[in-house]
């Protein structure tokens, strides 16, 4: 999860910000991959982007299920951390696929990521000789 700061935070009137709370900056402790969605939230000639930071692979999937009415994802980037790309340094790629890898009982065991320069990573807990795959995202299916 995403930590912020009372400090951090951009006051704003209810009445202008609605529901939403805005911060100069947030914090990740997690050392896993996240992803940074750019998402499409118009209709016909009035759109509008926004950019979503999501901290987990189960977080991106119910996005995906639960993603914002009338939205539509125009791109997902990964980040992955040095453990992950082998480069020493956190990256961004675009991710092309992602797949959860699950035992018969569906117990999550990890997830295997794809992305637009060929890499493959691969996050995964185990490495169960039952192992399935579930496409859980591809960017030719969402654009």
């Amino acid at each position: 999860m995403f930590t912020t700061y009372w400090h951090a935070e951009i006051p704003m009137p209810r009445s202008i910000a609605g529901p939403q709370q805005l911060w100069r900056f947030v914090e990740l402790e997690h050392h896993g991959p996240w992803f940074y969605l750019t998402i499409n939230k118009g209709t016909g000639t009035k759109n509008w982007r926004s950019m979503i930071f999501v901290a987990t692979e189960e977080e991106f999937e119910l996005m995906l299920e639960d993603i914002v009415a009338g939205a539509r994802i125009e791109a997902v980037q990964i980040v992955t951390p040095a453990r992950l790309n082998g480069t020493g340094n956190w990256q961004m790629e675009e991710l092309t696929e992602l797949v959860r890898i699950h035992d018969s009982e569906n117990g999550v065991l990890g997830y295997d990521f794809r992305t637009a320069s060929g890499g493959l990573y691969s996050d995964r807990i185990s490495a169960a000789a039952d192992a399935r795959r579930t496409k859980i995202y591809s960017a030719l299916i969402c654009p």
